[in-house]
């Protein structure tokens, strides 16, 4: 065998080698590359507190999930979505359906409650705050929140044709303060407040012979403030479950139209100061 031969096996032979250990730290460096990132992800889930507008300082954390809600006229149910990004800009969405229960208001006389028959709720809701953070344990989180609802607010409806239905908007400020207070569990305050107006349209073509299927329309506007008390609970890494207690409080200024007895044509809306509890579960993932 010639030098050259000689020389060309040897060459072969070192390209091989080359290769497959090339071949190999390539795919060690990606396995390292998704070791490292579910690391990471491990550390930072473990710094969050589980409740939606938080995150460990400088680190994204993702949610999404449902909740619903037992109210003293409806059950809630909605889905969402949140972030609260590395720059602690916290965002939310959420879409609502809404179960309306038989109520007596407003009391049409001759009306029986098996009759009665109010139409189900939907809604959207936005929410856009900035996760401040005093210490490792404590989060605080204002921000603004956007509501609009069809039917879930003022609704009536029966098989005589008498109904009432509602669109209601709102501009509400808030604020969030959580506590970390171990690592299972992250007890919070959250309070919110502000303006909704409720668009009222409505016929009562059965309940008396005045209105004779005149469509009435109203506006009942409402200054509400709701507390809740809630404690994130964390089930797992990723996920959450969060029950909450709310209480409601609405200052109601029905106009002329929403405000007169069914009998005079009007909505029957009152304009007393309501109050109401809610109690809420919501389950989350995070990522």
């Amino acid at each position: 065998m010639s030098f050259k031969q000689k020389l060309l096996i040897v060459t072969v032979i070192f390209c091989a080698l080359w290769m497959n250990q090339s071949g190999a730290t390539g795919i060690n460096a990606n396995e390292v590359s998704q070791t490292t990132k579910e690391q990471t992800e491990s550390y930072v889930l473990q710094q969050y507190s589980g409740v939606q507008g938080t995150a460990p300082k400088h680190d994204t954390v993702s949610s999404s999930g449902a909740a619903f809600e037992l109210l003293p006229n409806g059950t809630n149910v909605y889905g969402f979505f949140s972030q609260t990004l590395a720059n602690d800009i916290y965002y939310e969405a959420r879409l609502y359906g809404r179960y309306n229960y038989v109520t007596a208001n407003p009391n049409i006389p001759g009306i029986p409650a098996s009759d009665e028959n109010p139409p189900l709720g939907y809604g959207i809701v936005g929410i856009l705050g900035y996760n401040f953070h005093p210490n490792s344990s404590v989060d605080i989180t204002p921000y603004v929140r956007l509501n609009a609802y069809n039917n879930m607010g003022p609704v009536y409806a029966d098989t005589d044709g008498d109904y009432i239905h509602s669109t209601t908007y709102a501009l509400l400020l808030g604020g969030k303060l959580v506590f970390k207070a171990t690592s299972v569990f992250s007890p919070f305050i959250n309070i919110w407040s502000g303006f909704q107006t409720n668009d009222l349209v409505g016929s009562y073509p059965n309940a008396t012979t005045h209105n004779n299927n005149t469509l009435i329309s109203g506006t009942l506007n409402q200054w509400a403030t709701t507390y809740e008390i809630g404690m994130g609970t964390r089930l797992s890494e990723h996920i959450t479950l969060t029950p909450y207690w709310q209480y409601t409080t609405t200052f109601n200024y029905p106009n002329n139209s929403a405000s007169l007895a069914i009998n005079q044509g009007g909505l029957s809306q009152s304009d007393l100061t309501g109050t109401a509890q809610a109690f809420g579960l919501k389950l989350g993932v995070a990522w």
